[in-house]
């Protein structure tokens, strides 16, 4: 029962992973040939910010139970994609299309740290349940 287990928060992380990630390319290849970021009273929005509230808004409806579990990694792996594929572009206050390019790698080592602390959290958390 305890591999099953496993198996089943391995396949979770997995399906987080890839949703975060195809994110990532998603968001790159619109903002290649798009800036999708609107203009409010003077402010631009980027993704992150959609990504921010998008990710509240799951973790309110996971703690209320209101959407399932599948949903609910669907919509957090969505978020963070955005929130991670934005975040070296907002701190670097970078102002272009090539700029914004130039920041992939710094993105892909952002998301593999963040892959690293989800598999630590899940590992120490299955470590713990088989006490």
């Amino acid at each position: 029962m305890k591999n099953i287990s496993r198996f089943e928060d391995k396949h979770k992380i997995i399906s987080l992973v890839i949703i975060l990630l195809t994110t990532i390319i998603i968001s790159r290849i619109i903002v290649f040939f798009y800036d999708p970021n609107p203009m409010i009273r003077g402010i631009e929005i980027h993704h992150f910010y959609y990504g921010l509230v998008l990710l509240l808004i799951t973790n309110l409806l996971l703690l209320y139970k209101r959407i399932n579990f599948k949903t609910g990694v669907v919509l957090s792996g969505i978020s963070i994609g955005l929130i991670i594929d934005e975040l070296l572009f907002i701190s670097k206050t970078v102002r272009n299309n090539f700029e914004y390019n130039t920041t992939l790698g710094p993105t892909i080592i952002t998301t593999i740290v963040a892959i690293l602390v989800i598999e630590f959290i899940f590992y120490f958390r299955n470590k713990n349940k088989s006490k």
